[in-house]
C-alpha cells in the first residue's frame, strides 16, 4: 500500500483521488476529477449503511464502493478513517444510526488501532457529545481488548445510549 501525506493535519477534509484510486483497486483515470470531499464521502457511506443494514445484499447496492474505500482506510489509513467516522457521525438523525456506525467501521477500527488512537480519541470525545454516545455503543455484541475497551469506555464519559441524539458538536 502507498503512503500518503494528509493535506491538513488536524483533520482531514478531503480524501485524495490517488489514495481513493489505489484503497478501491482502480486507475485514478476512471474517477471524477478532483479529490473526494470528506462529507461528500461520509454522506454517501451513511446512505450505504441506512440502505443496507438489513440486508444481505449489501454488495449490489451503487455506494458498495464506499464501504470498500471505508474498510481500507481504517486498515491503512487509521487517522483518516476516524475523521471519516466523525464526518459520519455528524450526519446522523438518530441513535440508531449512531449505533450502526459504532457497531461497524468504528468497532473495526478500535480493534485493528484503537490503542494508537487513544490520543485522538481523547481528544475527540473532550469536545463532542455523540462521538462519546458512539464510544459508549462500542462493543455490545462482542467483547473487546479489555485494557482498551475499559479505557474507550472511560472516555464514553457516561453518554446514555438509552437517551436522545445528542448534538454534533465538535464533530
Amino acid at each position: 500500500m502507498k503512503e500518503y501525506r494528509e493535506t491538513v493535519t488536524i483533520a482531514t477534509t478531503t480524501l485524495p483521488r490517488p489514495l481513493v484510486a489505489d484503497s478501491l483497486g482502480v486507475s485514478a483515470d476512471t474517477l471524477p476529477e478532483g479529490d473526494l470531499p470528506l462529507g461528500r464521502f461520509a454522506e454517501r457511506y451513511l446512505d450505504y449503511l441506512r440502505a443496507t443494514y438489513e440486508t444481505e445484499a449489501f454488495d449490489a447496492h451503487p455506494d458498495y464502493w464506499t464501504d470498500l474505500l471505508m474498510a481500507a482506510l481504517v486498515d491503512d489509513h487509521p487517522e483518516t478513517a476516524l475523521d471519516a467516522i466523525c464526518a459520519a457521525l455528524a450526519l446522523c438523525d438518530d441513535v440508531e444510526e449512531v449505533e450502526i456506525i459504532a457497531a461497524g467501521p468504528l468497532e473495526d477500527l478500535m480493534d485493528a488501532h484503537g490503542a494508537d488512537l487513544l490520543f485522538r480519541l481523547d481528544e475527540i470525545a473532550s469536545n463532542a457529545p455523540r462521538f462519546r454516545l458512539a464510544l459508549a455503543l462500542l462493543w455490545q455484541e462482542a467483547p473487546g481488548k479489555p485494557l482498551l475497551v475499559a479505557r474507550v469506555k472511560g472516555l464514553a464519559g457516561g453518554a446514555d445510549p438509552e437517551g436522545d441524539l445528542p448534538p454534533s458538536d465538535g464533530l
